[in-house]
């Protein structure tokens, strides 16, 4: 698949309508991914001089572009009745009620039988902290996802780039997309419940096994929590970024190194064992890359087939040949100037996403939004009925995925309603090996994979080659991560997969994509945050630093996850299926568009005070408590404090005391479900809540199954 394959832009939510009017970044991240799937967005914005320069207003051109921009106030009579008649007229309402709403908050309750409204907020509907308005860093720190970022000897540090409103937009968005499905099927009209720190617990995949394994997750800095070598190293001239998660890469790397002997000795040999000896590990590593330049080092690397990758300022984007490649960076007319937006996400044969030429001036929507209200109000709506199976129910999903990306998004499938055959290689998929274990099988597998059939197939026999036509013929949508040209190697590029199923919609989903100038480049989410500016939008020190949690990982899963939705939509419309080629280098660029045309005060790190038993985060980076030690306070005495002079603060729970807090078990983030082998497994709970939809935790995937006869006749494959 080659992006001069695409015609036009892709329409899979054409006749979609959603009005936007929530201020927090989580709505118009949502808004926005439904734009690019071809809805149409109604953008509410207040007259000017009433817009607070935070949440969303801060990149007003950014999160404007590609929607139609109505002004209106709340207080003014006419402006009420135009929102009220959009409103009842548009499929879904987007707000985030624990923030300031203009005013429009009574009047979109009023339509809540008719109309999906998907409401974001810090911390949902239900629980202790329901209601707070806490923004991004504060979030970060209640849900442990502060804690896990930044130097095992320093202060925890919360990112600037707006992760986890960016991951409850994404979530949002698919949500919003189930919804649609089940208000088809049976014609009930869900209201969703959308919390950030939803989206951070469920950010923590990679942290809560150590947690379960009974050991006390904390910061690493740029190393992973279940793998090594994986750091960033300094060259003569820059940094570079080198990822190994299994043993295969660890000798080849060896060879590079010149250092063949590593290989084999008993400290190295093994994960556990490199593991047990990560400094030793990196000192080997760190003393052979200083040896050499960012160029060199990385050149050798790739040319032996070892993860890496050079750690780019994001001034340094517009320059990357890949994002040069895939358009990512753009310069688009801002009335008299030009602002740089990104690219569309979506890459498919049926049409690319859609994106701006232009940020809109404001009110320029007003008419067509008139027009919009006038045409619904003669067509009628739809009433509302009830009944509920999850909408995904019959459709069969296969997957080919490893580590986290393309697993996440067939695990929600999964909770949705989807069959998911997960077919892993026969020695299994390399997540298997990642420690802590339980009863011998990873727990990060196992939370990664949940709900799903995993069977074991070879792709390079003729048998396996048969058993996978015979299941693509079956399937409805086929997902991997792998690196790209695996799957046309054994025989399926994108063509050969459509002429098997032209209904089929097929996602891969890798790190710089199918179509890119680092052509079959291996990449893990730490390498894909070194080559988008994220790590050093992060420096510490002037170090660059990575997010603890696996934020590109978990990104590309829920992008993913939210385009094979959209273009399912389209198919029960169309009939016709689509090849999706997704990257999330891409996706992390667009993650850090907010921070492009910052002030300094807006890229200056949240301030973290240190306490007699922990740290407390700050709402913003302006000094606090007058530069007063406060290191013999308790956090709840210092959040005290600061709250009495209205500074909003939050403490940084670690692991254990966000698993204990009553907010995450009034949202049932973790649940204990019984394996088939007795063993209870802790599993992630549905970042997605809807009113009556409930997302379903099946059963704990076990070990992969041989395609017997029996297997055939359970997955209807074959005579």
């Amino acid at each position: 698949m080659t992006q001069s394959s695409t015609a036009g832009q892709a329409q899979y939510l054409n006749g979609l309508n959603i009005v936007e009017i929530g201020s927090r970044i989580s709505v118009a991240v949502c808004a926005s991914l439904l734009a690019e799937a071809g809805a149409q967005v109604f953008f509410v914005e207040p007259p000017q001089g009433r817009v607070q320069g935070s949440g969303k207003w801060a990149s007003r051109g950014l999160y404007a572009a590609g929607k139609s921009s109505v002004v209106a106030d709340s207080e003014n009579a006419d402006d009420r009745a135009l929102v009220s008649a959009l409103v009842a007229a548009a499929d879904v309402v987007l707000i985030s009620s624990d923030v300031e709403d203009a005013g429009w908050g009574d009047l979109v309750a009023e339509h809540g039988e008719t109309t999906i409204i998907c409401d974001f907020t810090a911390f949902g509907q239900t629980g202790p902290m329901a209601g707070k308005p806490f923004g991004d860093a504060l979030v970060q720190s209640m849900a442990g996802v502060a804690h896990t970022t930044g130097f095992a000897d320093g202060p925890p540090v919360t990112l600037r780039v707006p992760l986890l409103e960016y991951s409850t937009g994404a979530y949002g968005a698919s949500a919003i997309l189930a919804a649609l499905m089940a208000r088809d099927q049976t014609g009930a009209v869900e209201r969703i419940d959308m919390a950030l720190y939803d989206s951070g617990v469920n950010a923590l995949a990679t942290f809560l096994p150590a947690h379960f394994g009974g050991k006390a997750p904390t910061r690493i800095g740029n190393q992973h929590a279940m793998c090594a070598p994986w750091n960033a190293y300094q060259a003569s001239d820059g940094w570079v970024l080198l990822c190994s998660a299994s043993n295969p890469p660890w000798v080849r790397l060896c060879n590079v190194m010149d250092t063949p002997e590593y290989a084999s000795d008993p400290r190295f040999s093994e994960l556990d064992s490199r593991m047990e000896n990560r400094d030793a590990v990196n000192e080997i590593v760190q003393n052979w890359m200083g040896q050499h330049t960012v160029e060199e080092a990385t050149r050798l690397l790739m040319a032996a087939d070892v993860a890496c990758g050079p750690i780019l300022r994001m001034e340094d984007g517009a320059r990357d040949p890949n994002l040069i490649h895939r358009k990512m960076i753009r310069l688009v007319p801002d009335g008299a100037n030009k602002m740089r937006l990104p690219g569309a996400l979506l890459k498919a044969d049926r049409g690319n996403g859609c994106v701006a030429s232009e940020i809109p001036v404001a009110n320029t929507g007003h008419q067509q939004a008139a027009a919009f209200v006038k045409s619904v109000a003669k067509a009628g709506k739809q009433g509302q009925r009830s009944g509920a199976d999850l909408p995904l129910k019959g459709i069969r999903v296969l997957e080919i995925g490893q580590y986290t990306t393309a697993p996440l998004s067939t695990k929600h499938l999964a909770t949705l309603g989807a069959e998911v055959i997960k077919i892993e290689p026969p020695k299994g998929d390399a997540a298997r090996d990642w420690l802590p274990k339980n009863d011998g099988l990873s727990i990060i597998f196992v939370m990664s994979n949940a709900g799903k059939t995993s069977i074991s197939l070879d792709l390079k026999s003729e048998e396996g080659q048969r058993i996978f036509s015979e299941l693509l013929e079956s399937a409805d949508i086929f997902m991997e991560n792998l690196k790209p040209g695996s799957i046309a190697r054994c025989g399926f590029d994108a063509d050969r997969i459509a002429e098997i199923n032209p209904e089929l919609i097929y996602c891969a989903i890798s790190g710089f994509g199918a179509d890119s100038a680092y052509e079959e480049r291996p990449a893990f989410d730490t390498v894909v945050q070194a080559m988008a500016g994220m790590m050093s939008a992060n420096a510490a020190n002037g170090v660059p630093l990575k997010s603890g949690v696996s934020a590109c990982d978990f990104m590309g899963g829920e992008v993913g996850l939210f385009f094979v939705l959209a273009a399912l939509l389209n198919r029960a419309r169309s009939g016709l299926g689509d090849s999706l080629d997704l990257s999330m280098q891409d996706i992390a660029v667009w993650m850090t568009a907010s921070l492009w045309a910052a002030d300094a005060d807006a890229q200056a790190p949240n301030q973290v005070l240190e306490c007699s038993d922990g740290y407390v985060c700050i709402d913003g980076a302006k000094p606090a408590l007058a530069a007063r030690d406060v290191r013999n306070m308790t956090r709840t005495d210092v959040v005290l404090e600061l709250t009495k002079v209205g500074i909003m603060a939050a403490p940084v729970q670690t692991i254990a005391e966000m698993l204990e807090h009553k907010q995450t078990d009034a949202r049932a983030l973790l649940q204990l479900h019984e394996g088939a082998d007795g063993q209870l497994w802790p599993l992630l709970g549905s970042p997605m809540k809807f009113t009556s939809l409930q997302p379903d935790i099946a059963e704990v995937v076990g070990w992969p199954q041989k395609v017997d006869a029996a297997m055939r006749a359970k997955l209807k494959i074959g005579r």
